[in-house]
C-alpha cells in the first residue's frame, strides 16, 4: 500500500489555494486596509505570512502519518524523504510551524480580547511594548523544534517497533526515512509495560502548549462574543452591521481551526495511548493540517467589508457590490475592534 492519492490531492490543493489566498491577503492588507484599524493590521500580516510559510513547509514535506499499537509518527514524504541532511530539518520545521500556528491564534484572540474589553491595555499591541510577542514566538519556536527534535525524534527502538508495519503499509524500511513521533510504551510478551520517559516527555512538552492555546482560544473568544452581544443592544442602528460582521468572524475564526488544527490531532495524540490503532487513517490528520491555512484567509477576506468589496470589484462582480452598503463611521474604540 502507498500512502493515499487524496492524501497529496488534498496537500497540494491546499498548497495552491493557501498560496494565493495568502498572497492575496498580504495585498490587501498592505494596500487596502485603513488607518484606523491600528495594530491589528500588523498582526494580520503576520499571521498571512506565517500561513504562507506553513503551506510552503507543508508542500516540501508532503507528511504522511502512521498511528501503530502505542504510537505514532509524522515522516516526510516528499521528494526530500531519502536526504539524510534536509529531511530531518524539514519534518521538524512542519511540525514545529504546526506548533507556532496555535501560538499566533492565541495572540490574535489577546489582541480581540483587549481591544474590545480593556482598550486602555491596547498599548501591548503597539512599540514598544508590542515586542513580547514576536519575542514569546521565538522563545515557543527554538522551545518546540528543540523538543521535537531531541525528543520524539526516530532512534534504534522506535525503528525495530515500526520496521514491520511501515513496510508493509507504504512499503519503506524506517530506517531510511526522517520521522517524529512518540512512543508512549511497549507492551512486552509478558505483558509488562515499559515506558518510553523521553518520548512521554516530549508528548507532555506538546500538550502544555496545546491544551495553553486552546484555553486562551476558547475562554478569550467566549468573553469577547458576549461583550459584542451586550454591546450589540446599546450601539447605533449605523454600527450593527459592523458588529454582526465580527461576531460571524469571531465564530469562525473559532470553529474553524478547532476542526481542522485541535480536534484532528487530538485524536491522533490520543489513540495510542488507550491502544486504538489508527493506522494509514492517521492520515487524515494531515489533510486537515494541509486544508488549514487555505480557509483561515477566505475568512479574513470575506468579513473583512473593503476587502470584500475590492475583490468583488477586480472578479466583476459589479452587481454585488452596488449592492452593499457603505461601510459606515466608526468610533475609535468600535475601530479597535476591527
Amino acid at each position: 500500500m502507498q500512502i493515499p492519492f487524496v492524501t497529496y490531492f488534498a496537500e497540494y490543493l491546499g498548497f495552491f489555494i493557501a498560496f494565493f489566498a495568502n498572497l492575496t491577503l498580504i495585498h490587501l492588507i498592505l494596500t487596502r486596509t485603513r488607518h484606523n484599524f491600528g495594530s491589528y493590521k500588523y498582526l494580520m500580516l503576520w499571521f498571512a505570512g506565517f500561513s504562507l510559510w506553513y503551506s510552503i513547509i507543508d508542500i516540501l514535506t508532503q507528511p504522511a502519518m502512521h498511528s501503530y499499537l502505542n504510537s505514532y509518527i509524522v515522516f516526510c514524504a516528499s521528494w526530500f524523504k531519502y536526504d539524510v541532511f534536509m529531511a530531518p530539518i524539514i519534518i521538524t520545521s512542519y511540525c514545529t510551524s504546526y506548533g507556532l500556528t496555535l501560538v499566533l491564534l492565541a495572540i490574535h484572540f489577546v489582541y480581540r480580547h483587549i481591544a474590545i474589553i480593556h482598550p486602555n491595555q491596547i498599548h501591548w499591541f503597539k512599540y514598544p511594548r508590542a515586542l513580547v510577542w514576536p519575542s514569546l514566538f521565538i522563545v515557543i519556536a527554538v522551545f518546540w523544534w528543540c523538543n521535537v527534535y531531541f525528543l520524539l525524534g526516530s532512534n534504534e527502538t522506535f525503528n525495530s517497533y515500526l520496521n514491520e508495519t511501515i513496510f508493509e503499509n507504504y512499503e519503506e524500511r524506517i530506517e531510511r526515512l526522517s520521522y517524529i513521533g512518540p512512543l508512549y510504551f511497549i507492551v512486552g510478551d509478558d505483558g509488562g509495560i515499559e515506558v518510553q520517559w523521553k518520548s512521554c516527555l516530549g508528548m507532555i512538552n506538546v500538550y502544555c502548549i496545546a491544551i495553553t492555546t486552546l484555553v486562551t482560544i476558547i475562554s478569550l473568544g467566549y468573553a469577547v462574543f458576549k461583550k459584542m452581544q451586550s454591546v450589540n443592544d446599546m450601539v447605533a442602528e449605523k454600527t450593527r452591521a459592523l458588529q454582526k460582521q465580527l461576531f460571524h468572524a469571531l465564530v469562525l475564526q473559532t470553529i474553524v481551526p478547532i476542526i481542522f488544527m485541535y480536534t484532528p490531532t487530538t485524536i491522533l495524540f490520543i489513540c495510542p495511548i488507550i491502544g486504538v490503532e489508527l493506522g494509514v487513517i492517521a492520515n487524515m490528520t494531515s489533510i486537515c493540517l494541509a486544508l488549514y491555512p487555505a480557509l483561515d484567509p477566505l475568512v479574513v477576506m470575506y468579513f473583512i467589508k473593503d476587502y470584500r468589496i475590492y475583490l468583488m470589484k477586480k472578479l466583476n462582480f459589479t452587481k454585488s457590490v452596488s449592492s452593499t452598503t457603505r461601510i459606515t463611521s466608526i468610533t475609535k474604540n468600535e475601530e479597535e475592534i476591527i
